[in-house]
């Protein structure tokens, strides 16, 4: 029998880079997504659910993790600040492309980044994110939609109608 932290450590250990990019893809800053990655996980140490499966289990981390984000963006300290990032910080051509791909999703409303992020670096199908975010499936599909083509436009604009 697993005691209790060796039960919470398995759980960071498989799911931590899944927490810390959905708080950051919603969050936009480093500093409140690794808050909000220590908060998910002082959650679970607090709660110690039980999980039917894995998938139940990276369920409850994501949806601890976008309502610990709602309430982030809810604080009036939130709603009146900006981050400070020097975005010049990075080395070659791919990782500027990966950078400025980057920059445009954090541009994207917050519902827009949720879904990108869960549809593109987490593989989910739109009826599952729909779950997950208590939306109905068409709600994610427009939001999907309207993402990938502000993206578009945003990272074809510099480069001229071809």
């Amino acid at each position: 029998m697993q005691s209790k932290e060796e039960y919470i450590t398995s759980i960071i250990e498989k799911h931590s880079d899944m927490v810390y990019r959905l708080a950051l893809a919603r969050c936009a800053s480093i500093e409140n997504a690794e808050d909000i990655f220590q908060e998910v996980f002082l959650k679970l140490s607090e709660k110690l659910p039980k999980f039917n499966s894995e998938e139940h289990e990276k369920a409850w981390l994501i949806r601890v993790t976008i309502n610990l984000t709602k309430n982030l963006n809810k604080s009036s300290w939130e709603r009146n600040t900006i981050a400070l990032e020097d975005p010049d910080n990075i080395g070659n051509s791919q990782e500027k492309d990966e950078q400025n791909v980057f920059n445009e999703v954090m541009k994207l409303p917050q519902e827009y980044r949720t879904v990108i992020f869960l549809f593109y670096y987490e593989g989910y199908k739109v009826k599952e994110i729909a779950d997950m975010i208590n939306k109905s499936e068409g709600t994610v599909k427009t939001w999907l939609l309207r993402a990938r083509k502000q993206l578009k436009n945003e990272l074809e604009g510099g480069f001229g109608d071809e």
